[in-house]
Parts: structure tokens; sequence; C-alpha cells
């Protein structure tokens, strides 16, 4: 392999190492703060909300940042050892969230209803 080869390879897994970095600390970020509403959702009774939407919106951050940080952890890991098992699974997992967004997209976009012409008053 030739010098250019080998320069953009290292940069590429640079890049890769710092974006999952941030996705790790942000999923970190999430899941502490699932963790800190659910444990203390009676001192959070001062907001207008009610008790079963804050223990929900508590579960559905914990878990949210735990598929962030397990995600982010195996591409950083991944990329920092060049390990493929954990790049390969990585991938897989990205590809995976990526499949299930399209989907939740096409479940939830709404549909137009044919609009009809309008009638002629005489």
């Amino acid at each position: 392999m030739n010098s250019v080869q080998v320069c953009c390879g290292e940069f590429i897994r640079i890049i890769l190492f710092v974006l999952n970095f941030i996705f790790w600390a942000a999923g970190g970020v999430i899941l502490g703060v699932g963790i800190y509403v659910k444990v203390s959702v009676d001192q959070l009774s001062k907001i207008d909300v009610s008790h079963d939407t804050l223990q929900t919106s508590a579960l559905f951050l914990i878990v949210l940042g735990c598929v962030v940080f397990v995600v982010g952890l195996l591409g950083c890991c991944g990329s920092l050892t060049q390990n493929r098992c954990m790049l390969l699974l990585y991938f897989t997992l990205v590809t995976l969230i990526f499949l299930g967004e399209i989907a939740l997209l096409s479940l939830y976009t709404p549909t137009r209803t044919p609009s009809l012409p309008p009638s002629k008053i005489s």
C-alpha cells in the first residue's frame, strides 16, 4: 500500500473514533439523566407532568442511553483496536437502527387523502 492509502485509512479510523467517543459520551449523559429522573421522581413533583409520564420518560431515556452507550462503545473500541468482530457488530447495530428508523418513518407518515375538486354551485 502506498502512503496515501495508509494516511487516509488512519484519518478515517481517527474520525470514526472521535465521532463514536462523542456518541458514547452522549449516551452516558442520556443514561445519567434517565437515572436521575427515575430516582428523583418525587422531587420533581413541582413540574406540571403526571407521575406516570415521568416514569415512562425516565425508562425511555434509560433504554435509549444504554443503546447509544453500547453502540458508541463498540464503535470507539473497535476503531481504536481495529477489532473486526467489534466493528462488524457495530456496523450491524447501526444498520439495524437505520432500518428501524425507516420502518418507523413509513409507519407514522401521514397519508394524504385525495382532494376532491371544488364543486360548482350554480
